[in-house]
């Protein structure tokens, strides 16, 4: 579902108002992240250890990690080895 919605405030209002100048927002989407390219390794996890290991992902990537998707396929594994919470 997208949706015009304008940002630019009204001259001295301080409120946003609609114009002709308005950009396209995707209610759907999110902010992209480092699993992203790895979403069909995740999907058995459970959403909380699906967050788990994205951050993980995320703190490896800031450390210089680049994870191949074997690496990452074998960290899900090890999550579902896991007995559940």
């Amino acid at each position: 579902m997208n949706q015009r919605v304008s940002f630019a405030p009204a001259a001295g209002s301080g409120t946003p108002h609609h114009h002709t100048q308005t950009r396209r927002v995707d209610s759907r989407s999110t902010t992209p992240n480092i699993a992203d390219r790895f979403a069909d390794l995740l999907a058995p996890l459970s959403p909380r250890r699906r967050r788990g290991l994205i951050a993980r992902l995320s703190q490896g990537y800031y450390e210089g990690w680049r994870p191949s998707r074997a690496e990452v396929a074998e960290l899900v594994a090890q999550e579902l080895r896991k007995s559940p919470r």
